[in-house]
């Protein structure tokens, strides 16, 4: 084994004097070496972990992850697992993971997860190994155009050269692996995917010649570490700032944000915006404000249900709205916002369109704590947003008391009892279909600053399991809100389990198909709704959990659900079962929202 001194890597232009290890046999090919630097290079630009799915032509590859100490390579069977894996990892920390996968099918595999993290702005690394040129196109085994298999999902495409170890090309390795982590880090986060072509050998071949360490050394110097430090790009002109505050009866709504900033950066910027401003801010649920309602007022969170009602809101009409991030996702509030006659401010902190609504709006391209300090203090309506906090404590007040006197098993209880009783600083991952839509009618404003995902940019339950178990590894004690559907849809992560470092917590309201379906016109036509849209499946989910070796308990009441939630386990996955009546569920709904 050669062990060397890195007196040549830099940390933010200072020296790195941390020992690096090349592993004379991990070196002893080209391709090795070549995998061996790779892995360096993305160390010392932060990247700190990397999701592996076995196969043969990423050999080189997985073999420089797996010895690596600076890096901690986790190995998920299933790539489509093993994407959300990474997402739910990146989400978490903000910083890009690397997949890595052999050549085939594997890649394709990584799509569902890609497409999520191109649209919410997830910064992701796939490392997809693939055949030579010469094996392309002539029926070799395990051979698909991996050229650009992503398409414009991607933020960025690298077809990688053929392993060489000359000065020049390791250089050139180097320098492709800072563009891409630049280009998946920073102005418009997302994946990026590097196309690895390897001929044999692919393993390390012992009593083959060894690449020189100080070649490799000198190959890995790098003078930044961009997944440490993130700019955005602001573009905040002075005469649409000056629109923007001339308006005293303004609404400020956050959809669905995960700040790169932090969570309390991002609540305290939205409070000295709505502070100077004088206006309320309706928060979604998928963003930091609920958790830090104590910073803010102002915070409105229950408007999906006060907006069903024309008359509580018909004498306050604001005449301007400031969008931060994606429109929450309440139906009625998109309908709202859609019939007023007000001028719209879009707050984007990466170049994507935000607004289905297409209103005529002013762009504002930026951080919000950025634009919080920029904008003055403005004469504000001294009524207009204590009229928005009584609405808000008036409606909190009465879905408080129905769902506190609701003893029967209802899918949107579950969603209010989490937000009152999960310990401080949990993060909370919520499925989509009805699980994200209940937290947004019930999930309380407080100040339990819970971080709060969701795979909200496609909308699907495509990885749901597989993403909060990414959340959950490495972090705080974690909570899954999820359906039947969307939870064995994904069930196949539960084979990475044993690799999750940390604890998650899965609550999993069985009704017995998809919620969501009820509340649609074709309910009323059956067949084929049962059969074709609500789907219920019959698998035992304790039999399940017990062939994963995933804990397992049924919950009938209310009182040993709260007691569960309270104090979460400090390791492992566990699954607590709600069972509910769908149709029910929705009748109690309509109920509790008139």
């Amino acid at each position: 084994m050669i062990v060397i001194s890195a007196k040549s890597a830099f940390v933010g232009g200072v020296a790195d004097t941390s020992t690096i290890t090349f592993d004379a046999l991990a070196c002893s090919t080209v391709n090795s070496a070549w995998g061996a630097l790779t892995m360096e290079v993305l160390t010392r630009l932060g990247v700190e972990t990397v999701v592996v799915s076995p196969g043969s032509r990423s050999t080189p590859l997985t073999v420089a992850a797996a010895r690596n100490a600076k890096l901690e390579a986790i190995p998920v069977l299933d790539e489509r697992s093993a994407g959300f894996f990474a997402l739910g990892i990146a989400k978490r920390t903000r910083k890009p993971v690397a997949l890595v996968c052999t050549s085939g099918s594997a890649a394709a595999n990584y799509f569902p997860a890609v497409v999520e993290a191109s649209m919410s702005g997830t910064p992701l690394l796939i490392l997809t190994a693939d055949r030579p040129p010469e094996l392309r196109d002539c029926s070799s085994g395990q051979t698909i155009d991996q050229f650009k298999l992503y398409g414009d999902y991607a933020r960025a495409f690298f077809e990688v050269a053929i392993p060489e170890v000359r000065p020049e090309m390791l250089a050139y390795l180097r320098q492709t692996l800072v563009h891409a982590v630049n280009r998946a880090q920073h102005d418009n986060p997302g994946p990026v995917q590097l196309n690895f072509p390897f001929r044999d050998p692919l393993a390390p071949v012992a009593g083959a010649e060894v690449v020189e360490a100080a070649t490799l050394e000198a190959a890995a110097s790098v003078i930044t570490r961009p997944c440490e430090s993130v700019a955005c790009g602001a573009s905040f002109d002075a005469v649409a700032i000056e629109r923007l505050a001339s308006h005293e009866r303004g609404l400020i709504v956050v959809g669905g944000i995960n700040p790169r900033d932090g969570d309390e950066s991002f609540a305290d910027a939205v409070a000295m915006l709505s502070q100077k401003l004088g206006w309320p801010v309706f928060s979604d649920v998928i963003n930091p404000l609920r958790g830090h309602a104590g910073e803010n007022p102002a915070l409105v969170a229950h408007y999906d249900a006060f907006l069903r009602r024309p008359d509580a809101v018909a004498s306050m009409q604001p005449t301007a709205i400031l969008q931060m991030g994606a429109l929450p996702t309440s139906k009625v509030l998109r309908a709202w916002l859609s019939d007023l006659d007000a001028v719209s401010f879009l707050v984007l902190d990466r170049p994507v369109n935000s607004d289905p609504l297409h209103r005529v709006a002013t762009v504002l391209r930026g951080e919000a704590h950025t634009l919080a300090e920029l904008l003055p203090h403005q004469r504000v309506d001294p009524d207009w947003i204590p009229n928005w906090a009584q609405l808000e404590r008036e409606q909190a007040a009465i879905i408080d008391a129905r769902l506190e006197a609701e003893e029967r098993m209802f899918e949107g209880k579950a969603a209010w009892l989490l937000s009152r009783h999960i310990p401080v600083g949990t993060s909370v991952f919520l499925a989509s279909s009805m699980s994200v839509r209940y937290a947004e009618y019930f999930w309380c404003a407080g100040n339990r600053a819970c971080s709060v995902f969701a795979n909200r940019g496609a909308n699907g339950i495509d990885g749901t399991l597989g993403t909060a178990m990414g959340v959950a590894h490495g972090g705080e004690p974690a909570v899954l809100l999820t359906g039947d559907l969307a939870f064995l849809h994904d069930s196949n992560a539960l084979l990475a389990a044993r690799e999750l470092k940390g604890s998650l917590t899965v609550v999993l309201i069985n009704n017995n198909g998809g919620g969501i379906f009820e509340h649609l016109p074709i309910a009323s036509m059956e067949p084929p709704f049962e059969a074709y849209f609500a789907t219920p499946q019959t698998v035992n989910l304790e039999t399940l959990c017990q062939a994963h070796g995933v804990a397992y308990q049924r919950i009938d009441d209310w009182k040993a659900f709260t007691t569960q939630i309270s104090t979460l386990p400090s390791f492992g996955v566990r699954v607590l079962e709600l069972r509910t009546d769908r149709k029910l569920d929705r009748q109690q709904l309509a109920e509790i929202l008139v």
